[in-house]
């Protein structure tokens, strides 16, 4: 996660290994979806940012943001999602809870790094400990 003060935007990249994200996508939403390229994009991308909206929750200065889904790409063995928060004109405190494929895999661990007003950290969120809170208020 990266805040671009010049956009007053949260810009943010998430990188889900293909086998994963089908098994989430399955069972959640449609058992014959494939996550590749072959597969209907159109559809792929609504289950893609349902999913990321329900699974990443974003909170600046107290307000909850709404993820916009800007699209991904494919790498390697990940997805690569693109998801972004406008209409962030500064940051005093965030809060980030990251549950992604938690309820499908027992052990995941997400890994947040950020890089918010030239201070970088990185954060582990697990299962039952999957938000952290993050302050810049001088």
């Amino acid at each position: 996660m990266e805040y671009n003060e010049k956009e007053a935007s949260l810009q943010m990249i998430t990188r889900l290994f293909y086998d994963d994200l089908e098994d989430v996508l399955r069972e959640r939403y449609d058992e014959t979806i494939i996550v590749d390229a072959t597969s209907d994009q159109k559809t792929l991308d609504g289950y893609i940012k349902k999913y990321l909206q329900k699974k990443i929750k974003v909170t600046v200065n107290g307000e909850d943001k709404v993820l916009s889904y800007l699209g991904k790409e494919y790498e390697d063995d990940y997805v690569v999602c693109y998801i972004e928060i406008t209409d962030v004109p500064s940051i005093q405190r965030i809060e980030i809870e990251n549950t992604l494929l938690m309820d499908a895999f027992e052990e995941q661990k997400n890994m947040v790094h950020t890089d918010i007003l030239g201070k970088k950290k990185s954060l582990l969120l697990v299962d039952g400990n999957a938000k952290a809170v993050l302050n810049f208020s001088e």
